[in-house]
């Protein structure tokens, strides 16, 4: 089915706020099937990249530069999944509004939806290297209880890229900057963001700059419930929600003011 006629056929039969649900999921799907086809391993390909900068962490930081972690497989890989949802998710956002002008352009298409899609297709992804990450939980005997917790975690995740992907996207629009902003500050994050460090080992001088990161809560927070079989600090939780809460619904708010002027713009 076209976008047109998913949007036509959505919007006779739903609300407006599900209409764009369920045209986030529409999209996301055809973007993931345009992605992998004509491809041999398809669906492994995200898995693939995930498993080799795995390999490659692994190998520089337990043999060329030892950092003493214990199960650094799992430590890193538990890591690097959120942190790839983040950079993939924020990247692809900055320009969908502009590569997919041709739909920002169309009377009735939601263009909100569309940093949604950017955000739900990395997510994908994800999910597809959780049973890679349950299968090192279990040959490191570390499958805790808390490890069920996990999901709720990656929805306070979706509403914060969200809330940033609806504000990146919005910017680039309006000044082509952001997308340079973007790329070089997804760059510097990952080395201020624990993805093969622990947060432990940090100086106390330079700690600050770490805790007010949110992706390492998002990682401190997903190790706990992983490896250290226990509840995430309440006041990482508070933290997150707080500022998950607010760039969500900051997000929305700043998109619905400028989605007028976006048309002239795209």
């Amino acid at each position: 089915m076209s976008v047109a006629g998913a949007v036509s056929s959505i919007g006779r039969r739903t609300p407006a706020r599900r209409q764009i649900v369920e045209l986030v999921l529409h999209l996301a799907k055809r973007q993931l099937d345009s992605q992998h086809r004509l491809s041999l391993l398809g669906w492994l390909w995200p898995l693939a990249r995930q498993l080799t900068q795995l390999g490659v962490l692994v190998f520089v930081f337990s043999n060329v530069l030892d950092l003493g972690i214990e199960n650094f497989a799992l430590f890193v890989f538990s890591g690097l999944l959120l942190w790839s949802w983040f950079a993939a998710a924020v990247t692809a956002a900055t320009t969908v509004l502009l590569s997919q002008r041709h739909l920002v352009q169309s009377p009735r298409f939601p263009a909100i939806a569309l940093p949604l899609v950017a955000v739900a297709v990395p997510l994908a992804d994800l999910l597809i290297g959780l049973p890679v990450l349950g299968a090192l939980l279990i040959f490191e005997g570390e499958l805790h209880l808390t490890a069920f917790l996990l999901p709720l975690l990656l929805v306070l995740e979706f509403a914060f890229l969200a809330g940033v992907a609806l504000l990146v996207s919005v910017g680039n629009v309006y000044a082509r900057d952001v997308q340079g902003i973007v790329s070089v500050g997804t760059l510097l994050l990952f080395y201020l963001t624990p993805v093969f460090y622990g947060l432990r080992v940090v100086p106390e001088r330079f700690r600050l700059v770490l805790e007010l990161n949110p992706l390492t809560h998002f990682i401190e927070g997903a190790r706990a419930l992983l490896i250290e079989g226990r509840l995430p600090d309440m006041a990482s939780v508070a933290y997150l929600l707080v500022l998950s809460g607010g760039l969500f619904v900051g997000g929305i708010w700043l998109f619905r003011r400028a989605e007028a002027g976006m048309v002239d713009r795209v």
